[in-house]
């Protein structure tokens, strides 16, 4: 017997290995299950291979066993000839029986494939842990309904919310466990955004590093915002990755950069001026937040600039998840989500 949402589940993981290498489009998971309940074959969206979809990747690895087989996916798969054929055309070609997906698609000129199948002939199933899928391509999912990207703010903090000490020094406050989790963030997204002061002062490179997935490296592109002028010897301004430079810090010109590009998602690590102006504003989806359990005392908070002056302007977050990072030098890792208001 097929137990329909462990298959779901494992083709909503397989999903994942196309974050940072699908935009503009979304990140896919396919799994096909044969008559003997064995998988058979399995495929994700990326843009290696033409961008083949996940389901045409899926059955290609099945071959002549998906005739009469049950596809599982993680979205409603496409009915509109883009850089590729529709992927409706393909099941229906490969004789798939029956459809299981999790999450409709919103994009009004790929959906509509469910009925397509339905017309071929071919059992279709939605809904399958919806919620669940949706969560994993919520980056995605946004940029479909708003336009604009999925914001994440990375934050590294002292336990009293430190993030650089009185005289400025920020390296290390957190542990090199962190700044490794911190460069699968990176390898997730299409553009690091951080501010002149950040640059100014650690002179970091922005680059995804340690990190390659099906021999995919990782380059998302780096911006820079403020008026000041930074050398030319910058480690940001490396040929490693594309860097632009926004001069000002309009957070609407960044925003509309990320529209020109299609972005389905972008990470903000910058300085408390920045990273408070992207809070204040409301700009942002969730925040990954580092603390090591060091005081500094006095220094610079990650959040000084928000202007808060009574309980009631609060800005209040939603917990995820909290997690332990480490095993000596332990580091606490917030998951927190934006509230809706």
């Amino acid at each position: 017997m097929i137990n329909a949402e462990s298959v779901m589940r494992r083709a909503n993981e397989i999903s994942k290995l196309g974050l940072g290498k699908s935009t503009p489009n979304p990140i896919v998971g396919a799994v096909i299950v044969g008559d003997d309940s064995q998988i058979i074959g399995e495929g994700f969206h990326h843009s290696q291979d033409g961008g083949k979809h996940a389901e045409v990747v899926a059955i290609s690895k099945a071959g002549q066993r998906a005739r009469g087989a049950t596809l599982f996916v993680t979205l409603e798969p496409c009915n509109h000839i883009g850089k590729t054929p529709p992927c409706t055309e393909a099941i229906i070609a490969a004789g798939i029986k029956k459809v299981v997906f999790a999450v409709s698609d919103p994009n009004p000129i790929a959906r509509k494939g469910a009925q397509a199948l339905t017309d071929a002939g071919i059992i279709v199933q939605q809904g399958l842990l919806k919620d669940e899928v949706a969560f994993t391509n919520r980056a995605w999912l946004k940029k479909i309904k708003s336009s604009h990207p999925y914001i994440t703010i990375k934050i590294a903090a002292s336990l009293d919310g430190k993030v650089a000490a009185l005289d400025g020094g920020s390296k290390w406050i957190t542990s090199e466990i962190s700044r490794s989790d911190v460069a699968i963030l990176r390898s997730q997204c299409d553009a690091i955004v951080t501010g002149t002061g950040t640059v100014l002062a650690d002179d970091p490179s922005l680059t995804v590093r340690n990190i390659k997935r099906e021999n995919f490296e990782f380059k998302p592109v780096r911006v820079i915002l403020g008026k000041r002028e930074i050398p030319l010897d910058s480690k940001v301004l490396h040929k490693s990755a594309e860097t632009i430079q926004i001069k000002g810090n309009d957070l609407g010109q960044l925003m509309e950069l990320a529209k020109e590009r299609a972005w389905n998602q972008i990470l903000i690590e910058a300085g408390p001026t920045l990273t408070s102006a992207f809070l204040r504003a409301g700009l942002f989806d969730e925040v990954f937040l580092y603390q090591a359990p060091t005081l500094l005392g006095s220094g610079l908070d990650f959040a000084s600039q928000l202007e808060i002056k009574t309980l009631n302007q609060r800005l209040d977050l939603e917990l995820l998840s909290a997690d332990l990072l480490g095993d000596k030098e332990k580091n606490l890792r917030l998951h927190l989500l934006a509230v809706s208001k």
